[in-house]
């Protein structure tokens, strides 16, 4: 071989690993997240499907917009579904999530990325069978919640991914990765609505989990063959002063032992107020998310009831519209600020702008209103990136798996307190006020701007991120 070539190959070589170090997690968040909004809305719909097929016959079903007692009971009863389907998937993702945290800081990331993209195709296998099977009731759709939650689901691949960003960045590019990955929420929400409006449209239940089964099978080829595990800066200091000691605990660390952990990264005691700044992080978290669930819980019901009376195909369009925009201003909008603003300035915007959205979404009475409504709330996912990144700078780097582990079990208990929440208040103020959830939601993230508001006025260990030009 010529020394051109030689030098050529290792060049291109150089070139691949710094790649594999600028690209990380945010394809994995992507595919999996795709995935998740291809699955919600279709399982929503196959969900509404079910309950009138087992109620009422074919010739109401198919004209169900100008059955309106009808259309009530059905979407009732769905509601009520929806809610076991979330309680489930809540309380079995739990266990997982509490485990998963500390066991990563030791053993690496990959598996909590691996893992549910595996129970998800698992989910699809099953829920093509339900929609195949007509003799089988809608109660089996409940079933795919504990396949989903057995892995921890979306908040195992959250803690894993964020983890691992903690793993290898900086901490004055830390908020700028999280954002550029929490953005991948918002674009793979952009495709997966996208793709499940035009697919339940045009073709059938069938194409939608074959295509979700897919988008995991993805994520999981991504993890084997790309990422690599990465090293934290104190397993690093581990590794090489106390080798052998850190293998013989290692050995002897249990279930108990991982949980334990977990809980022990927030509880402790740490400098200044660091404790309660973390506390209130975290309360953010379980707001912010609370609100998240719920809108997506009841947004579909809530557009297709009239005067609405929203398609599938228009609610698609709607919510990749809503999350193409979310993800713009997360990816290109959000580090542009940075240069001019700090961090917790567009974290308290961040809230104003979502609550303002869903005031405007509860009052809303047709098209231009819902879509002026996921205008205003485009730069609401400002507020998470920023609570996530400064969450990471206020525990130590073998901390980041242990604490993102709790606030991923929080983000799980959300799920089922959501729906808990605004799956039974939807039914109930649907006559009168079938926007009070988002009246509700609205008043949450005013709590929340309050409670970033507190936390920016606490002492800092760190300097805020804001970025200057030298």
């Amino acid at each position: 071989m010529s020394p051109f070539n030689s030098l050529y190959i290792r060049k291109m070589c150089q070139a691949f690993q710094r790649l594999r170090k600028i690209i990380t997690v945010e394809p994995v968040v992507f595919f999996y997240m795709t995935g998740a909004f291809l699955l919600l809305p279709a399982v929503q719909q196959l969900i509404l499907a079910k309950v009138c097929q087992e109620l009422y016959n074919e010739d109401i079903c198919s004209q169900i917009g100008n059955h309106v007692e009808e259309n009530q009971v059905i979407q009732s009863k769905s509601s009520y579904i929806l809610l076991a389907f979330s309680a489930v998937m809540s309380l079995v993702s739990i266990p997982p999530s509490l485990l998963l945290g500390s066991w990563s800081d030791r053993e690496g990331r990959k598996l909590g990325m691996i893992l549910p993209s595996i129970c998800s195709m698992v989910t699809g296998g099953i829920l093509i069978t339900v929609t195949k099977v007509q003799q089988l009731n809608v109660y089996w759709t409940i079933l795919t919640a504990f396949t989903i939650g057995v892995s921890g689901g979306h908040v195992a691949i959250f803690l894993s991914a964020f983890s691992y960003l903690s793993d290898v960045s900086d901490t004055d590019r830390l908020t700028l990765r999280i954002a550029i990955a929490e953005s991948m929420v918002f674009v793979g929400g952009t495709a997966g609505f996208l793709l499940s409006g035009i697919l339940i449209e045009h073709f059938s239940f069938t194409h939608v989990f074959a295509t979700y089964c897919f988008c995991h099978f993805l994520s999981v080829f991504y993890v084997l063959l790309w990422l690599q595990n990465p090293t934290s800066v104190d397993r690093r200091i581990n590794i090489l002063n106390e080798v052998q000691h850190q293998e013989r605990i290692i050995q002897k660390l249990s279930i108990c032992t991982y949980v334990k952990m977990s809980f022990g990264s927030v509880l402790k005691k740490r400098r200044l107020q660091d404790r309660l700044k973390l506390h209130l992080l975290i309360l953010c978290t379980f707001l912010l998310n609370v609100c998240s669930i719920g809108e997506q819980n009841v947004t579909l019901l809530f557009l297709m009831y009239p005067p609405r009376n929203f398609s599938s195909l228009l609610y698609g369009g709607f919510t990749s519209a809503k999350m193409l925009l979310s993800g713009f201003c997360l990816f290109g909008l959000f580090p542009i600020l940075l240069h001019f603003v700090g961090e917790m300035t567009l974290a308290k915007v961040g809230t104003i702008m979502r609550a303002a959205s869903l005031i405007l979404m509860a009052f809303s009475s047709n098209t231009w209103m819902v879509f002026l409504a996921a205008g205003i709330g485009a730069v609401s996912g400002f507020t998470q990136a920023v609570v996530r990144s400064v969450s990471s700078r206020v525990v130590e780097p073998s901390e980041q798996g242990a604490m993102f582990s709790i606030m991923a079990s929080v983000e799980a208990t959300c799920i089922i307190i959501a729906a808990g929440i605004f799956n039974t208040l939807y039914p109930v103020t649907l006559t009168n006020i079938p926007g009070m959830s988002f009246l509700v939601m609205a008043a949450f993230i005013i709590i929340t701007f309050i409670l970033v508001q507190w936390i920016s006025e606490m002492p800092v260990t760190q300097q805020p991120l804001l970025i200057v030009e030298e």
